[in-house]
């Protein structure tokens, strides 16, 4: 009797304090969806109905006359924030009262995904950042570009020896993509032959499965995140698997040695950063560290722009007379000797355009998170004095905003044409952000955009795309990942151009 009322005491206690926790946006005045209890607003996606992000599109669209939306990950405060002005004030001009991103890494836990500049805190990252920008800068694009190229003939021989991606059986995007990324990845970061066409299971494409891949367990924890924030902060829980950290580190220090042993410098990103352990003056870099940010160019280099390169192949699938005009421009664009000069790439708007609209549309992430690192002031656009206080989570709800019928006109429907000439200049600021903005914004986006491009032209010249019957439309997302990854893949008919 004595146990059963103490149980009885001890949940209503916990009750109690959660439900005056879940005051907390009444009491400052700011207005929200009703929490549950110990869920939240994220109990769909504790039940697996729907992603994080699709939450936060619903509040977004939900709220549509507030500035600010206050909301909870289950027991966590956290600020929607829907006025693009008040954005741009987050991430670029008041910078330093945001400045890091709600991520919370122990390096001891994590040692790999813990150095990640996405993870690093205060003058550590702005150091890190610094030291790291060099190594995307247009000259040095130019200079893995040829691989590129390569890796992108390779890509449409593929295809020609893959009768069923040509006879109406299809071909997944994602996992072309993945292997054409992870090619680049493997020449550009590491300096090796990631062999991804050649093999089903290269040692690479194995690497990536273990990583980032539906189901991985650096997926299951990123959710874990996003759901329940707290959890992160009382279990040492770490992303990166240990089992891929040990692979990267051997796959660095082997080349590392071999390098050393026979007098080869290489210009790409690993012999950028073994460099940066020799001249580094205000940041320690140990060995560690150079395994840590070859395995962020890993991460960042393959996943989000195969992610990225797939959903441009499936718009382009889904619109014929897009597709039509983008293969025109790329026609136009090779030269006698069948190349995509690197220099004629980058004057190609349609194309740009193409995928931008694609980022506007399936960006790679549906939402952003920033933390207040100090207490920031401001006026909302009703008139009402607003205080964000230090340690408030905010989320920046990226695809609300890129479908907006207030900020896109006909926001469903595929236009690239509003990223052109004088449209480009009207989209407001802050409404398009697919790799954030400011000093935050994503440090690998050239390397991205130029890959996708340079992959898209190569398969456009080459092949007219269809949908394949197995693409679900509409598009379902998958609620287990915190990423934009569509349920059943993306399948589509690759005729070959005679």
């Amino acid at each position: 009797m004595i146990t059963i009322t103490f149980v009885v005491f001890l949940i209503a206690v916990i009750y109690y304090l959660v439900h005056l926790n879940h005051q907390h946006w009444k009491k400052r005045g700011i207005n929200g969806p009703q929490p549950i209890f110990l869920a939240g607003n994220m109990g769909r996606s504790i039940l697996l109905q729907i992603q994080p992000g699709e939450i936060f599109t619903d509040i977004y669209r939900k709220y549509n006359n507030e500035s600010i939306v206050g909301a909870f990950k289950s027991f966590t405060p956290f600020l929607l924030i829907r006025d693009p002005d008040l954005i741009k004030e987050i991430t670029i001009k008041s910078f330093s009262h945001f400045r890091d991103n709600d991520v919370e890494i122990d390096k001891k836990v994590d040692p790999i995904f813990g150095r990640n500049p996405f993870v690093l805190k205060g003058e550590e990252w702005k150091v890190v950042r610094a030291q790291l920008t060099p190594a995307f800068t247009s000259g040095k694009m130019k200079w893995l570009y040829p691989s590129w190229e390569n890796n992108s003939s390779k890509m449409v021989q593929f295809l020609e020896q893959r009768p069923n991606a040509t006879n109406g059986n299809g071909y997944e995007a994602k996992e072309l993509c993945t292997r054409f990324t992870l090619n680049n990845v493997g020449d550009s970061v590491f300096g090796i032959d990631a062999k991804c066409f050649d093999e089903d299971n290269s040692e690479f494409r194995q690497l990536a499965k273990d990583f980032f891949t539906p189901g991985s367990w650096t997926i299951i924890t990123i959710l874990i995140a996003n759901i329940f924030p707290f959890v992160m902060k009382i279990l040492p829980i770490r992303f990166c698997p240990k089992s891929v950290e040990k692979k990267l580190t051997q796959i660095v220090s082997q080349t590392l040695q071999y390098r050393e042993d026979n007098n080869i410098v290489r210009n790409d990103f690993l012999q950028i950063i073994r460099e940066l352990k020799k001249t580094s003056k205000d940041y320690e870099f140990t060995d560690l560290d150079v395994t840590a940010h070859a395995a962020g160019f890993f991460g960042d280099g393959y996943e989000t722009s195969s992610q990225v390169m797939s959903f441009v192949l499936y718009h382009l699938a889904a619109n014929e007379d897009v597709q039509m005009k983008l293969r025109n421009e790329i026609n136009e664009a090779f030269d006698e000797k069948e190349r995509l000069p690197y220099e004629v790439l980058q004057t190609l708007t349609y194309l740009d355009g193409v995928f931008n609209e694609t980022l506007r549309l399936t960006p790679p992430v549906f939402f952003l998170q920033k933390m207040c690192t100090e207490d920031f002031s401001y006026v909302s656009k009703d008139s009402k004095s607003v205080l964000i206080e230090k340690g408030t989570p905010i989320v920046l709800p990226i695809y609300g905003l890129q479908t907006d019928p207030q900020y896109f006109e006909d926001p469903e429907s595929f236009k690239p044409e509003r990223f052109l000439a004088e449209n480009k200049e009207r989209v407001k600021k802050c409404t398009f952000m697919p790799f954030g903005e400011g000093p935050r914004a994503c440090l690998g986006q050239r390397f991205g955009a130029l890959q996708v491009k340079v992959g898209v032209s190569y398969l456009i010249k080459n092949f007219e795309l269809r949908l394949n019957k197995k693409t679900q439309v509409p598009l379902k997302f998958d609620p287990a990942n915190v990423l934009v990854a569509p349920v059943g893949g993306l399948w589509i008919d690759f005729k070959k151009i005679a």
